[in-house]
C-alpha cells in the first residue's frame, strides 16, 4: 500500500510517500498552498493542487500528522489541513488524522521530548529536500499507519 504522509505548517504541507516500508524518492516532497485562500477561487485552486499531488503520489491512503497537543495550530494550518481532507474525500482517498502520541506508540519511540527529537530513529536517515523543515515528520506519520 502507498501511504502519503503529510505534515502541515501554515501555507505548506511537507510530503512523504511510503510503500512497502520504504520512502519513495521520486514522490512529491511538498505542497505549497496558493495565494489568495481567502477567496473562493483560491480555495478551489488549493483543492485542485492537492488533487494533482494525490494523483502524482499515487497514494491509496493519507496520514495527516496532527499538531503538538501543547500548541494550538494556526488558522492557516487548520485551513490547509481541511482543504487537504476535502480534496482527498472528493478523490475517494482515505485520510487518517494521526496524533503524535500514536506515532510514538506505533513506531516504538520514547514519550519524552518533542517528536522532532526522534527523527533519526522514527524516520530514518535524511533523504531529499525539506527533511528538517517537516518532511521527516511526514515520513513518521506515514509509517505509523502502514499496516
Amino acid at each position: 500500500m502507498r501511504v502519503l504522509g503529510m505534515n502541515c505548517a501554515p501555507r505548506v504541507a511537507y510530503l512523504a510517500v511510503i510503500e512497502d516500508g520504504f520512502l519513495d524518492p521520486n514522490a512529491p516532497e511538498r505542497l505549497l498552498a496558493p495565494a489568495g485562500l481567502e477567496t473562493g477561487e483560491g480555495l478551489l485552486e488549493c483543492i485542485r493542487e492537492v488533487k494533482r499531488v494525490l494523483g502524482q503520489a499515487r497514494a491509496e491512503h493519507v496520514a495527516l500528522l496532527m499538531s503538538e497537543a501543547t500548541a494550538a495550530p494556526s488558522s492557516a494550518r487548520t485551513e490547509l489541513e481541511t482543504l487537504i481532507r476535502v480534496a482527498a474525500a472528493e478523490e475517494g482517498t482515505r485520510v487518517d488524522l494521526v496524533a503524535r502520541p500514536t506515532v510514538r506508540s506505533r513506531l516504538g519511540l520514547p514519550r519524552s521530548g518533542s517528536l522532532d527529537t526522534h527523527i533519526q530513529s522514527g524516520a530514518g536517515p535524511e533523504s531529499g529536500h525539506y527533511w528538517r523543515k517537516g518532511r521527516a515528520l511526514a515520513v513518521m506519520a506515514a509509517k505509523a499507519v502502514v499496516p
